[in-house]
């Protein structure tokens, strides 16, 4: 769990300056959960520059509780939290500093974002809080009030656990040791979410056993713990702690789980090899003279429209291929005959099997199909849902090449491959997530504000 917050004082020598505003958001990794704003009346005049700066007045703060006033509060929205802040050691020496004047020793681990976005986002040209956040497209209400700037370190520190995926901010923290508890299954399956995303097994020696994605986190695990299959009972005997990230969206799961398994090669996970071939493709038979058609068969050299891991799979997806364009299930499968199709007869076909529908027309819906496959252009933007809320997340399509992908908020601009860069997650492209590219491009065809063009 963690404190993010900013705090406003009234400036003077160090050691005598004084809070003049508080804000504190509790943040438990996914969503605020709690917080706390609040004036500070410092007893003290605030200079000058400060008052020009925050806009926050002596006759603003008149009124306004003193610190001992809300010290519980703070105490208690920060208990078993690792305080977070831009420049954090400022306001953390504010807290230990008024809370020393009410003679409380007032200790927390922190993470200063500046830090970390130094070494997460390099090479920006300033780390000052706003201008990191214009270059990232977060936008600021408020600067330089407490609760404007502690929300845009909120919005920056999410940012930076997406991008931290060598877990440097954890390792830092000693959050990755698992709480003790005397049930290990109960402790393994508690707080698990109900929701789309990727989780992580490892076993005592905290090394990573096995990766999965799933729809429902918390049901997939606790059928792994239900299960009686060979693999779920050595899952069992050897897990220790779980790992989970939220996604939002099932295509993201997918690929992080392919580039990570493929990075890390769990034992448990089947062995993964980079820009693997798959043994079937989906062909697209050209004919000039009659009724065109789609084909599943070993890969070829010519390239497929589609591959896949296996022929069940393939029939599958050329099923729903069938029905969602209105293609011929007879004339598909190369059948002739003086007969209709039984789905002409539901008006499900348009005449294909008969001859009823022009060949230029059926042809052309096929051709329409391929072009849902195909990349809109060399460098695009391929949004999907967010974990929460307004978030949005993307993947960038570069050149023809796949980058990564990434998490913002609707209101934010990300209109520039400068600042999509700043917050992009990198992953290598393979041949898996090439493909997973083209079919998810199919399905999401009907949705053309889910593509950006840059």
């Amino acid at each position: 769990m963690y404190a993010i917050l900013d705090i406003e004082a009234t400036g003077g020598k160090v050691g005598e300056e004084s809070v003049i505003e508080i804000a504190v958001y509790k943040y438990d990794g996914k969503e605020i959960v709690d917080q706390f704003i609040s004036l500070v009346n410092p007893e003290r005049k605030i200079d000058y520059y400060v008052q020009k700066l925050t806009h926050i007045t002596d006759k603003m703060v008149r009124t306004a509780p003193k610190f001992h006033e809300i010290a519980k509060r703070i105490v208690e929205i920060t208990d078993d939290c690792i305080l977070v802040g831009h420049n954090v050691m400022f306001d953390y020496r504010m807290l230990r500093q008024e809370f020393e004047r009410l003679g409380y020793n007032f200790e927390k681990e922190w993470i200063d974002t500046f830090e970390y976005s130094e070494k997460l986002i390099p090479n920006l040209p300033s780390y000052s809080l706003g201008k990191l956040c214009e270059s990232l497209g977060i936008i600021v209400t408020d600067r330089h009030r407490a609760s404007g700037d502690a929300r845009a370190t909120v919005s920056l520190f999410k940012m930076l656990l997406d991008k931290d995926t060598e877990k440097i901010i954890s390792k830092k923290t000693g959050l990755q040791q698992p709480k003790k508890t005397h049930s290990k299954y109960q402790k393994l399956l508690d707080n698990l979410p109900n929701s789309v995303g990727v989780f992580y097994l490892y076993n005592s020696r905290k090394q990573l056993i096995y990766i999965s994605r799933s729809n429902n986190i918390a049901q997939t695990i606790n059928h792994i713990f239900t299960s009686k299959t060979l693999k779920a009972n050595k899952l069992k005997r050897y897990t220790r702690s779980i790992k989970f990230e939220e996604t939002g969206s099932g295509f993201l799961a997918a690929i992080k789980e392919n580039n990570e398994v493929l990075k890390n090669q769990p034992m448990y996970n089947n062995r993964l090899v980079e820009n693997k071939v798959y043994p079937y493709g989906l062909y697209y038979l050209e004919s000039k003279r009659g009724y065109s058609r789609l084909e599943i068969g070993k890969l070829r050299k010519v390239e497929p429209v589609l591959k896949f891991k296996t022929k069940e799979r393939a029939k599958e997806v050329l099923e729903k291929i069938l029905h969602d364009y209105q293609l011929c299930l007879q004339v598909n499968a190369g059948i002739k005959s003086e007969e209709s199709c039984f789905q002409y007869k539901v008006n499900e076909c348009n005449g294909a099997c008969i001859k009823e529908e022009a060949k230029e027309v059926y042809n052309k819906r096929i051709e329409d199909f391929i072009k849902t496959t195909e990349y809109p252009a060399p460098t695009f933007l391929i949004l999907d849902k967010g974990r929460k809320g307004i978030e949005k997340s993307f993947y960038l399509i570069e050149d023809n090449q796949f980058k990564g992908y990434g998490y913002f908020e609707y209101h934010h601009q990300i209109k520039t491959l400068e600042m999509i860069n700043h917050i992009l997650i990198p992953i290598e492209e393979t041949d898996e997530i090439k493909n997973m590219l083209k079919y998810f491009l199919y399905k999401t065809s009907s949705h053309q504000n889910q593509i950006v063009i840059l």
